[in-house]
């Protein structure tokens, strides 16, 4: 087996590996977009470490792919895969450019799944923080504030008697 048709092989594996993570990826944005709507912040929370992890096989799948790009003589981007399809002609090398190509789209819509995501976090910061600035001006009290850092009322009852029922 010469070089080129296995380096073809391992790259095809390679971003075929990618489009699977990217894949789980994609699902778990739509679900966390769903626990977003839904402002179930607990569910939040199990999500993350998930999302992490195909994060983190993705940039070791990404850092594969590039170092055999590299080691073929092109260049680690976009531009170098290109390169490699014109320099691997042939029948694999027309599987993988089909395989790159549904990688691209699968990670725009990934991107644009987790623009989304950052857009409805960043809506729920502004409605938090509007929340406390409210809880901290004390609506109007002469206090400044109605809780202090610890939580605790600020806003103190009147020295006098209270009320007296007669």
């Amino acid at each position: 087996m010469n070089q080129a048709l296995t380096n073809t092989a391992q790259l095809q594996q390679i971003i075929d590996q990618e489009i699977v993570v990217m894949q789980s990826l994609t699902q778990l944005l739509d679900e966390e977009q769903q626990v977003l709507v839904n402002n179930d912040s607990e569910k939040l929370e199990s999500i993350t470490p998930n999302k992490n992890q195909l994060l983190a096989q993705v940039i070791e799948l990404e850092k594969n792919r590039s170092e055999l790009l590299l080691n073929s003589g092109h260049s680690s981007d976009a531009k170098g895969m290109l390169n490699f399809f014109t320099a691997n002609t042939g029948n694999h090398s027309l599987k993988l450019e089909n395989s790159w190509q549904s990688l691209l789209d699968i990670s725009s819509q990934a991107q644009e799944k987790n623009r989304t995501n950052g857009l409805l976090i960043n809506r729920h910061l502004s409605k938090n923080q509007a929340a406390l600035n409210v809880l901290q001006s004390g609506g109007g009290h002469q206090a400044g504030s109605m809780y202090g850092a610890d939580g605790q009322s600020k806003v103190k009852p009147s020295a006098g008697r209270g009320i007296v029922a007669g």
